[in-house]
């Protein structure tokens, strides 16, 4: 095997539910501050002297207090609220691309018995030089050809052919388009995309995972198009 290894991505994508774990934070801390508050003035009401009663402009002062606190605990209440409306929404969007066909900004691709491994890429830095190369879950390089350098949007395909001038078996690799310069060095040209049909979504820690044809699984920020199945 060649000890050519892939080239690192630089582009990640986390999704993270902050604003109902924030609102969330937010309200149970006002919520301590309320009921702290109430217990203080409470106990001031109960141990006044009779003879020398609170003065009434800081008892109204207090009761502002008290009513600004309260307003915050429900203002809070309300954004988590909305925070899990807006929750509910993106899970039913994300449920309705079950059974379609998608494109994905993904390196994986899947060779299967009965078709070659098919799918696009698009060049986003111009070269003169520019090689699509396929890798094995081991990070093997297995497959490498030339490819068109110039900024755009291709199609591509491998039908299984490795380095050796063997065949690869049914699974899923990795595919990378690489620019070379004339000194040799080697950057990632643009962004392979990849898909199939969506068989099984699945929500995990705050994230909508989208299992697709051949085990591919990526989320459903990789979405890049929609279509319906060809014989739908």
């Amino acid at each position: 095997m060649t000890s050519i290894s892939p080239i690192a991505s630089t582009s990640s994508t986390e999704f993270v539910d902050t604003a109902n774990s924030q609102a969330t934070l937010d309200s149970a801390g006002l919520a301590d501050d309320l009921d702290t508050f109430l217990t203080l003035l409470t106990s001031q009401l109960e141990n006044q002297d009779p003879l020398e009663p609170m003065d009434t402009n800081q008892f109204v002062d207090q009761l502002t207090q008290f009513s600004e606190l309260e307003q915050g605990v429900e203002t809070n209440e309300t954004l988590t609220q909305i925070a899990n409306t807006i929750g509910a929404d993106d899970r039913q969007a994300d449920l309705n691309l079950l059974g379609t066909v998608v494109e994905v900004a993904s390196e994986d691709i899947v060779l299967s018995d009965d078709a070659p491994a098919s799918f696009a890429f698009e060049i986003t830095s111009p070269t003169d030089d520019a090689e699509m190369r396929i890798f094995d879950q081991g990070g093997n390089l297995i497959a490498q050809f030339d490819v068109e350098g110039d900024v755009g949007r291709y199609s591509a395909g491998w039908d299984g052919t490795t380095i050796g001038g063997g065949l690869a078996g049914p699974g899923v690799y990795r595919a990378q388009v690489v620019a070379k310069d004339a000194e040799g060095n080697e950057r990632l040209a643009g962004n392979i995309l990849s898909g199939g049909m969506v068989r099984e979504i699945r929500f995990e820690d705050g994230e909508t995972q989208l299992i697709l044809d051949g085990g591919i699984t990526v989320t459903s920020d990789d979405v890049r198009r929609v279509g319906l199945p060809a014989d739908a």
